[in-house]
């Protein structure tokens, strides 16, 4: 009998993380709210006590360097410009050296990262490292990845390759008191 009872609350359990789980959904075509909205991860002097932050972003090429796009999650609905600094192919693998400038209504940075993006799939997935340079959390590291769409779920104006766009996410990785 103990049995059945505790496959009965597993079961419930299991229904209301269902339930309440889809009331986490945003709509792709709108930047995430700020992620990260926790005070206790800045003391009072602005120093970090260690935390990871995320900034969403959608990209695309206008003009061969430069990139355009938006970004949200914890720098704030923003706009996005990068710059391609290196860009080799080999096969299916794409590796670039970019610099992004998240320019979010909260928090603003710019960062100098690595990219190595794999076309095996067809559309393609990228992987991100690097460092903040300037601005908000200035010296920190970052990782991130993002999905290549053939056609992209925003208006993308003056974009280079017609309907392609890249989204994804920057993960932020500040440790204890090391950053501004």
């Amino acid at each position: 009998m103990k049995k059945n009872k505790l496959q009965s609350i597993l079961f419930c359990i299991g229904v209301f993380v269902f339930i309440f789980s889809g009331c986490q959904k945003q709509d792709k075509l709108v930047p995430s709210t700020p992620i990260s909205t926790n005070d206790n991860s800045i003391n009072k002097n602005g120093k970090s006590i260690g935390h990871t932050f995320d900034a969403t972003f959608t990209k695309y090429i206008t003009n061969y360097p430069f990139m355009s796009g938006i970004v949200g999650g914890d720098v704030g609905t923003g706009t996005y410009a990068g710059e391609v600094l290196k860009f080799e192919t080999v096969g299916l693998i794409d590796n670039v050296e970019a610099i992004y400038h998240f320019n979010g209504g909260i928090h603003s940075f710019t960062a100098h990262v690595f990219v190595v993006q794999n076309n095996a799939s067809g559309t393609g997935i990228g992987a991100i490292t690097g460092e903040v340079t300037e601005g908000w959390l200035k010296g920190a590291t970052l990782t991130g990845e993002y999905n290549v769409w053939g056609v992209c779920p925003i208006p993308t104006p003056g974009n280079l390759e017609g309907t392609k766009c890249y989204q994804g996410m920057l993960h932020i990785h500040v440790p204890k008191g090391s950053v501004d």
